[in-house]
């Protein structure tokens, strides 16, 4: 195996210096695991964002698409659309977590042209103009035959990879044309005992298609259309991300505040509110207990009513695992749409979150695969006595928390908590935005 090491759990620390200096990085499943490729893929794309480095995900993995499943969304469109039929990249971007990410959309006629598109290389200029990074998650296939030379691969495979291996191989080869290696994105330092050899991924089993038009609409479009046409993202009156790639026309990538852009049906990430200033975490327990930060969770569900959300929440929470229900106003053009998000237990790592949703699966709280590992530190303490029962009817589900006291929701950033708090002022309550902390003996 070859490659400096880099383990999920310490990517926030370890990605941003990585990739300060690149403008165009390739993230290749070296793996024939590609859930958790695709996962981790989006836990790169995260930590690059940090320092509030404008980053932009797309899905070039053409044959098997999964980057879009990780966080539960279906986009109809992506970048073949954009490249092939004209689709405009407004429609087709989605800002999820700080990243505007891209999906693959349709199948392509001929797949290689994707890849060969001239407009690659002005894409990696103009992200080095504007000091963005441009994340690209494709197949070290699909890397030979880019036009662009990213400066920077990262290769995704939770046990290394073999440089013998098919894989390891297009790899190598990617070297050769002067691509160097960052690193391999591991789950741990050390591979597992009965790590798996990297494997191909199968060829993608169905075409996606576009829904017929309305009546008196606009004509299909065609599948073999023979040129490829620009990519323009118009920018918004108050700023947006332009991107130019027309034949002849200078490049410039502009990232600016994309509130506008949409988030995906059905099941719509949470965007950002209105801010809200975080405060010092509460008094330490007494001197015979020690305190942990839990900062991690898993996502089991996010509905369109508290009711749904509660139901299940009410199953899967015990005095061990506590039940989260975070409610996240969405932005953009699904502004005044609110999403319930259901997380199951507070974890100090992302390896104990992982321990505690294998546990949930041995048990079958939940289905197996179900599941999502979040970083989510902050929630709302209650200030004064609260009735769990009484404030249910305001759509607040309070948890009884082992510090005690009674915590609401759990929240990635202290801007998602500005929904649950204004309920609260609502219901007449005051709370405090803290990060989760836990004691043991």
């Amino acid at each position: 195996m070859s490659g400096r090491a880099l383990p999920r759990s310490r990517l926030d620390n370890l990605i941003p210096s990585l990739v300060e200096a690149q403008a165009l990085i390739a993230l290749v499943p070296a793996t024939g695991d590609l859930p958790w490729a695709a996962a981790a893929a989006w836990d790169v794309a995260r930590a690059a964002t940090r320092g509030s480095r404008r980053v932009a995900l797309v899905d070039l993995l053409l044959e098997t698409p999964t980057l879009h499943d990780v966080i539960g969304v279906t986009p109809t469109d992506g970048i073949v659309d954009a490249f092939e039929f004209g689709v405009s990249l407004n429609k087709t971007a989605h800002q999820v977590d700080g990243v505007f990410f891209i999906a693959a959309g349709s199948n392509p006629a001929h797949t290689g042209d994707v890849f060969a598109n001239p407009r690659w290389r002005k894409l990696q200029g103009g992200f080095r103009v504007e000091g963005a990074l441009l994340l690209i998650y494709v197949s070290a296939g699909g890397l030979a035959r880019l036009s662009a030379v990213p400066d920077g691969l990262l290769a995704l495979s939770p046990d290394g990879y073999e440089p013998e291996s098919s894989i390891g191989q297009g790899i190598a080869a990617a070297m050769e044309r002067g691509i160097p290696l960052l690193g391999v994105v591991r789950e741990r330092w050390t591979p597992s005992p009965a790590a798996a050899p990297a494997v191909e991924p199968p060829p993608r089993a169905s075409r996606a298609v576009h829904p017929p038009p309305a009546p008196g609409g606009e004509a299909p479009k065609r599948r073999a259309r023979p040129a490829v046409v620009a990519i323009t993202l118009a920018a918004g009156a108050a700023g947006g991300w332009v991107l130019l790639a027309t034949a002849g026309e200078s490049f410039r990538a502009r990232l600016g505040d994309l509130t506008h852009v949409a988030p995906a049906s059905p099941r719509p990430h949470p965007a950002t509110v209105a801010p809200v200033r975080p405060a010092p975490p509460p008094p330490p327990p007494p001197a015979t207990l020690h305190v942990d930060s839990l900062p991690w969770t898993i996502q089991l569900a996010a509905y369109g009513t508290f009711e749904k959300a509660l139901a299940l929440a009410d199953r899967l929470s015990d005095a061990r695992r506590p039940a989260f229900i975070a409610p996240i106003a969405l932005a953009g053009r699904a502004r005044g749409t609110v999403w319930y998000r259901v997380l199951v237990g507070a974890y100090q790592s992302r390896d104990s979150a992982a321990a505690g949703r294998t546990a949930l699966w041995r048990r079958g709280g939940v289905p197996r695969g179900q599941g999502k590992l979040l970083r989510a530190p902050y929630s709302l303490a209650l200030a004064g006595p609260a009735l769990p029962d009484s404030l249910r009817a305001h759509g607040i589900a309070p948890v009884r928390w082992r510090t005690g006291g009674l915590l609401v929701g759990a929240f990635e950033t202290p801007e998602q908590a500005a929904l649950a708090q204004t309920q609260l002022k609502r219901a007449g309550l005051q709370a405090t935005l803290v990060t989760r902390v836990g004691s043991r003996p």
